[in-house]
């Protein structure tokens, strides 16, 4: 049979088990009961498995022979959001929401080892799934590296998706080069100095500098970088003052920002802090700044999408796979393609007839589950090409 056909058969407990995880969500490296119940899964399956974290699971299926090693990934984390869809399979547990997809990703890949297992006979090499733990603060796939899953053996390419809303039910994306941006954080605190607000001359006020800093921070995406190459500055914080009647003497500001190049990456924090310098001088505050590198773009390689395209369109269809444009949003799928070749499929979960068209990170996101074998299948079709190269 087919992969397809193999993964429609297992269509309602792919169901079943997506909507037990969307049930039970859990925060970033504390999925304990999702990974307890995907080590079940797995050993019945007869698949090996490994804890190369606290809440990671590995699962290793070798065939015969030592030809080719290929990793399978997904992520089972989910989002600090207060669902509010009404499904009957709705969060039990207030304030934690699979509002990402990640638990169709757990289900699919569960699937895909399904699958595989039946096909073992016909597996010359090894196929590891890799269930990651904390994708929603870019920690999970660090801590999987550190725990091996990329060694012993070695793994020769690696293939991913993320369940996509902006995408129809039915289709997909796989294309080339950066596809989701970078996501680093930074911090800056201005000081003046506080007094009466009565008598504002006699401070300094670290409101006015701060609006000051802010606008000349946006003036850096189209009139500092080359706006053919995107990027974002977003202020997701401010904090100041201490009461009405008070000039501040201090304000606070996070944010966040995205990339899609190492060059646009690194010239940013300079970028701004240029901007913050002169600014704090001109209103006479100082300042700190601190910049965290956190997640890098995920940037698909070429002749891993040549490969992979080809095996998706038995799957997927080759008039189903559709181009689309970067993501600025992040993956830590990226430390992955950091290091060995990989790609990542945007696979499509929107159904508007099914209510399945809110944003991710939205708290009535929600996915077409009919797109569960397609996920499925693609898993393990490219497992099987790639291992067997038996891609034309």
């Amino acid at each position: 049979m087919k992969t397809l056909e193999l993964a429609k058969k297992y269509y309602d407990w792919m169901v079943d088990i997506r909507r037990d995880f969307h049930m039970h969500p859990e925060a970033s490296l504390s999925e304990f009961r999702t990974s307890k119940r995907i080590r079940e899964e797995l050993e019945k399956m007869g698949i090996e498995v490994y804890s190369p974290c606290e809440t990671g699971v590995l699962g290793v299926l070798k065939g015969k022979g030592e030809r080719k090693v290929v990793a399978l990934r997904a992520d089972i984390d989910a989002l600090s959001v207060n669902e509010e869809t009404g499904l009957p399979y709705s969060s039990k547990t207030p304030g934690m929401m699979h509002a990402c997809g990640h638990d169709a990703h757990a289900a699919m890949l569960l699937g895909a080892a399904k699958v595989l297992s039946e096909m073992k006979e016909e597996i010359n090499g090894t196929i590891k799934f890799i269930f990651q733990p904390a994708e929603e603060v870019a920690k999970g796939a660090k801590n999987m590296i550190e725990g091996g899953v990329l060694e012993n053996p070695k793994v020769d390419m690696i293939f991913g998706m993320h369940i996509w809303t902006d995408i129809v039910a039915g289709q997909g994306n796989i294309q080339a080069g950066p596809m989701m941006a970078s996501g680093d954080v930074w911090k800056l605190i201005i000081k003046g100095k506080s007094c009466h607000g009565s008598s504002p001359w006699q401070g300094v006020d670290a409101i006015t500098c701060m609006t000051a800093v802010l606008n000349g921070l946006h003036t850096i995406v189209t009139r500092v970088n080359d706006i053919r190459n995107p990027i974002v500055i977003n202020v997701g914080t401010i904090n100041a003052g201490e009461r009405f009647n008070v000039v501040p003497g201090r304000a606070e500001i996070t944010g966040m920002n995205r990339a899609f190049t190492k060059e646009s990456r690194e010239a940013l924090p300079k970028w701004m802090e240029d901007i913050i310098k002169s600014t704090c001088e001109a209103y006479g505050c100082e300042y700190e700044f601190t910049y965290d590198y956190i997640c890098s773009p995920t940037i698909n390689d070429e002749n891993t999408v040549k490969f992979v395209k080809k095996s998706l369109a038995k799957v997927i269809g080759e008039e189903n796979l559709i181009p689309i444009e970067k993501v600025m949003g992040s993956e830590d799928f990226s430390e992955y393609t950091e290091r060995i070749p990989g790609a990542l499929l945007f696979l499509g979960g929107r159904n508007e007839e099914k209510k399945c068209c809110y944003s991710h990170h939205s708290n009535f996101f929600n996915i077409d589950e009919d797109a569960l074998p397609l996920g499925a299948a693609s898993y393990a079709q490219v497992a099987l090409d790639y291992i067997l190269n038996n891609i034309e």
